[in-house]
């Protein structure tokens, strides 16, 4: 009662430790009357399902707690509100529909349509940017700001926000932690050194893939610093410094490209083979959950239904379709929810496989984006228009009528009830920034509310299915596939199937041939099948005896022959077919290869040969002598060899110990 006539107002917290139950339909029919009933309309329709009720009372509840009337609410009192909710570990149902609801009467005015847009972030500024990262020395920070303020010109956000990163946080913060009080860009050798050293290793221990960029961007710090300070001396000259970052630190750069470029080369080999049944899996499971959602929209609740094997039983809940599955275990799923999961699966995949297209230029494909192009021949081809992404150039690829089939399904799946694809706005997650209302296709309902997916929710369906499907390397590892493999993909198999190479990067939309020849695995065919013939031309030479099969006494003869190779100070190396010319004095040889672990033996026939030829000396043994002295100079050599040998094993082990 001192709630509805206001004589107190409680905090959220309290609020949310209670259960009035009956207080807040109270509070509407005594305050604020008018204005809840000309929410109500909007909060009962019927793709809005419970969440209205929700809407309802959490209004009501900013309305008790504030002490205003829904109309003077603003973005503040749903952020405080949001804010209390999550303080007390409850999500905030309804609250983007109650922000909604007070834009439909008139409330909120200036405001986003959406409480998402009011919400979200959006771009920060430079000086934001840097304040994210815990600078000590203050005129490290003004420089820091004034220098990327001055880049910012020519940076686009995204690529502006990853430059910011690497200045405050992996440079001079790290410094800061390593050397307190440090506040000039004269680096000692022993601070930079420690710096390189430390940007090698992840705090996880793992080794850093891209050391190269940020020494690259510290070094252009450096020499823009360098370069304006004879611009702009009195802004700048008190910050030039001598780059600690030279150019051999860069030097690395084209082998570590290399080595990158072999790597996705190989991924792309590898996924080749598995891709066929990652398509299978997603296929099949949007059948079945097509087939699970029809049969439990004609099923009483608690009815259990079995379909393609499996059992399924509907739950209680009426306001949506949940169910259980039997044979898995007792948790429930929203079948709608699943269905759409899976067909979403199955859109991406074949998009992305028949297009070779970016994540961000998928998720900005365009009901509008379909054209038709009237060929000189009268024949009308089906045109896909992709949007202005990474190089801001934009392009048109034509679409296949596999293409054009999965295209057709997805307008049917995301058209509303008048026939016409909705105009959502989709969040631009690199630039921070929403765009204008567009018939996107990759769309989906969120909780009533229509929303462009997700890049990280297209990688967690991409995730999910190759589980599923449990693709696997021929060593047992597990794969993955992430949405610019298919990228990778379809660029190798267009490539290998004989389209020119500068057509295929038109299709990608690269400015750059190496770039396209970097993302094609191609297989060298061409030196394969010469190489191959080089063979049997090599083959059709020579005479056709040698190619019969050996008899078994050949056969033994040649498996002996390395049987016979040991010996005792080493291997004999002689070719195949070849007799012994030293009649097994080895350490005359040139073809034994010392084994270090023989030393011992080698330095006591050594003592023995130096005890003979004393003993010759003595006697006036001159032939002796003269053999003796020659065996000496063989055995100093094998000595070498062998020390070398040993030499090359210990600095392996040393190495392999550094690494590991």
């Amino acid at each position: 009662m001192l709630i509805v006539l206001r004589a107190v107002r409680p905090t959220y917290a309290w609020f949310f430790a209670s259960r009035l139950l009956g207080v807040y339909s109270q509070f509407r029919q005594h305050n604020h009357a008018a204005v809840f009933t000309a929410i109500e309309p909007h909060l009962a329709r019927a793709d809005t399902g419970s969440y209205g009720a929700y809407a309802l009372n959490l209004l009501t509840h900013i309305a008790i707690v504030t002490g205003r009337s829904p109309r003077d609410f603003d973005t503040a009192d749903f952020n405080t509100y949001r804010a209390a909710r999550a303080a007390s570990g409850r999500p905030s149902i309804g609250l983007p529909l109650a922000y909604e609801a007070l834009q439909a009467i008139g409330g909120l005015v200036g405001q986003p349509p959406t409480l998402r847009q009011a919400i979200a972030r959006g771009q920060l500024s430079v000086p934001e940017l840097v304040d994210r990262y815990p600078i000590v020395d203050t005129g490290i920070r003004d420089l820091l700001v004034h220098y990327l303020v001055e880049r910012s010109t020519v940076l686009d956000y995204s690529s502006l926000s990853s430059q910011v990163q690497l200045l405050a946080d992996l440079f001079w913060c790290d410094l800061e932690r390593h050397h307190p009080g440090i506040n000039s860009l004269r680096l000692s050798d022993q601070a930079i050194q420690g710096w390189k050293e430390r940007l090698r290793i992840l705090p996880d221990g793992s080794p850093r893939k891209g050391t190269h960029l940020i020494l690259l961007v510290v070094r252009a710090l450096y020499l823009d610093l360098q370069q304006w300070a004879l611009q702009d001396p009195a802004r700048w000259a008190q910050w030039a410094a001598p780059s600690p970052i030279t150019e051999a630190d860069l030097r690395g750069q084209a082998k570590a490209d290399r080595l990158l470029k072999a790597r996705m080369q190989q991924r792309t080999r590898t996924l080749v083979p598995v891709l066929p049944r990652l398509v299978a899996t997603a296929e099949a499971e949007l059948e079945h959950t097509g087939r699970l959602l029809a049969a439990m929209q004609n099923t009483e609740p608690e009815t259990e239904v079995t379909v393609d094997g499996r059992r399924y039983q509907r739950t209680k809940t009426t306001w949506k379709i949940n169910a259980v599955a039997l044979d898995e275990g007792p948790r429930r799923f929203d079948v709608a929810q699943r269905d759409c999961d899976a067909f979403w699966t199955w859109a991406t995949i074949e998009v992305l496989r028949r297009t070779g297209v970016r994540v961000e230029e998928l998720l900005e494909l365009t009901h509008v984006g379909l054209r038709q192009y009237q060929a000189p021949t009268g024949e009308m081809v089906p045109m896909l228009q992709i949007s202005p992404s990474k190089t801001d150039a934009e392009r048109v690829i034509p679409a296949d009528p596999d293409l054009v089939s999965v295209l057709a399904k997805i307008i049917r799946r995301v058209k509303d009830d008048e026939g016409r694809v909705p105009l959502v706005q989709r969040f631009d997650e690199h630039e921070q920034i929403f765009g204008p209302p567009l018939p996107h296709l990759f769309q989906h309902v969120v909780n009533y509310q229509r929303q462009v997916i997700s890049t990280e929710r297209i990688r967690s369906l991409l995730r999910k299915v190759a589980g599923r499907a449990d693709l696997r390397d021929v060593d047992g590892t597990p794969l993955r596939f992430t949405p610019h493999d298919f990228r990778r993909v379809f660029s190798t198999e267009v490539v290998n199937g004989g389209l020119p190479i500068h057509i295929a990067a038109k299709l990608l939309g690269h400015l750059d041939l190496n770039t396209t020849q970097g993302y094609v695995a191609v297989y060298p065919e061409e030196v394969i099948n010469r190489y191959r013939a080089f063979v049997d031309e090599r083959r059709q030479r020579r005479p056709s005896e040698e190619y019969r099969e050996p008899s078994d006494s050949e056969w033994n003869e040649f498996r002996d022959h390395f049987s016979l190779r040991k010996v005792a100070l080493g291997t004999c190396e002689r070719p195949y077919g070849t007799p012994c010319q030293h009649e097994h004095a080895c350490v005359r040889c040139p073809m034994l290869r010392m084994a270090p672990a023989q030393m011992p033996r080698l330095l006591e026939i050594e003592r023995n040969t130096h005890e003979r030829l004393e003993e010759a000396h003595r006697l006036q043994w001159l032939g002796e002598v003269s053999a003796l002295e020659e065996n000496l100079r063989h055995l100093a050599e094998k000595k070498r060899q062998a020390e070398r040998q040993l030499q090359h094993v210990i600095e392996e082990e040393t190495g392999a110990g550094a690494l590991a």
